[in-house]
């Protein structure tokens, strides 16, 4: 029996062959299948196919994930396609944000645009599996809003770029297009930057809430709280993610090469196959900024990134964590001993 034969209310969530195939290796049971539509301090929403059911979990499933629901709590979580995440603010562990995405809208307002924040936005979307795509919203608020768009898909190195403004409704279709067939996607990025805007656009009708940004700062006001799924007319499953005030990349370096996908080539003509292009005799990328071929500001931000994954690795493995505190803990006696005399 074909998947959308089987189960055709979860058709327009995203089922098909492939989450067919991962629920009928589970155990038999009293359990179906759903998709985790929802999730808020500890409760998560499951659709089903004869609808929505909450239940408490500790710790919930991600939003996105499929799972095997039995009468009273979650039975198996499906393996993931994928898996958006970020280091947990504790910095001990990692925290999934949302699953089994084929898309990461990274979100980027006009009127405040921060690149350095979205070049680490991109990298946690590529070391999630999914393929980001860059949404500038709000260009409604700028003069010139097709240079601002050239300016960011000239530092961002190939990432593909579409202007939105939920206001005139200025790119909202390409973004849609990008959702079909049944395609699953993800909002990311700060407060304030139209991201709910952007979905209730996307949906036809306001399905999430939204608020002004503060005046001073310009800066967001938390209005959405939680994370949970919507569905797009024509097809698509958009999940919708809170502000994120802290954004700590959990992952390996090919997050981190994706992300920086031209000085990652601009390394392999450094002298050095372990340069870690700051200091090092010629170093091919230190060459490109010093030649105005690379922005200095992207390098800065390409090395604080760098050093925040280097970090988490350490973070997750004891042996290296403890080496690092042996190291800094002779550091220390050192500059004591410096101090006496």
């Amino acid at each position: 029996m074909p998947p959308e034969e089987s189960f055709p209310p979860l058709v327009p969530y995203g089922w098909d062959e492939r989450v067919a195939t991962l629920y009928a290796s589970v155990a038999p049971g009293p359990h179906q299948p759903g998709r985790v539509v929802g999730v808020e301090r500890g409760w998560c929403t499951v659709q089903c196919a004869g609808g929505p059911r909450s239940l408490a979990a500790e710790p919930p499933p991600a939003v996105g994930d499929w799972v095997a629901l039995g009468p009273v709590r979650v039975e198996a979580v499906l393996e993931r396609r994928s898996a958006l995440c970020r280091q947990d603010p504790d910095g001990r562990r990692r925290q999934v944000l949302a699953a089994n995405l084929d898309v990461i809208l990274v979100v980027a307002p006009a009127d405040r645009l921060h690149l350095a924040r979205v070049e680490r936005e991109l990298l946690v979307a590529w070391e999630s599996g999914a393929v980001p795509v860059v949404v500038v919203t709000k260009t409604d608020l700028v003069e010139q809003p097709g240079e601002l768009a050239t300016t960011v898909a000239e530092r961002l190195a190939g990432v593909e770029v579409v202007s939105t403004s939920a206001v005139t409704g200025e790119g909202v279709g390409d973004v849609g297009a990008r959702l079909r067939p049944h395609r699953s996607a993800a909002l990311l990025g700060p407060s304030g930057s139209g991201k709910s805007s952007l979905a209730n656009t996307l949906v036809g009708e306001e399905v999430l809430a939204t608020g002004d940004v503060r005046t001073g700062d310009r800066r967001g006001r938390h209005t959405t709280t939680s994370r949970r799924v919507v569905l797009v007319p024509g097809g698509g499953v958009l999940v919708d993610t809170p502000g994120l005030r802290s954004l700590a990349p959990w992952g390996g370096d090919g997050g981190l090469a994706a992300a920086f996908a031209d000085i990652d080539e601009l390394g392999s003509g450094c002298r050095f196959r372990d340069c870690r292009h700051d200091h090092e005799p010629q170093c091919a990328v230190v060459a490109a900024v010093a030649a105005g071929e690379l922005d200095g500001a992207r390098l800065r931000s390409y090395r604080k990134l760098e050093r925040e994954l280097a970090y988490a690795a350490r973070a997750d493995d004891p042996q290296a964590r403890r080496a690092e505190e042996q190291r800094w803990k002779g550091i220390t006696k050192a500059q004591r001993r410096a101090r006496r005399w």
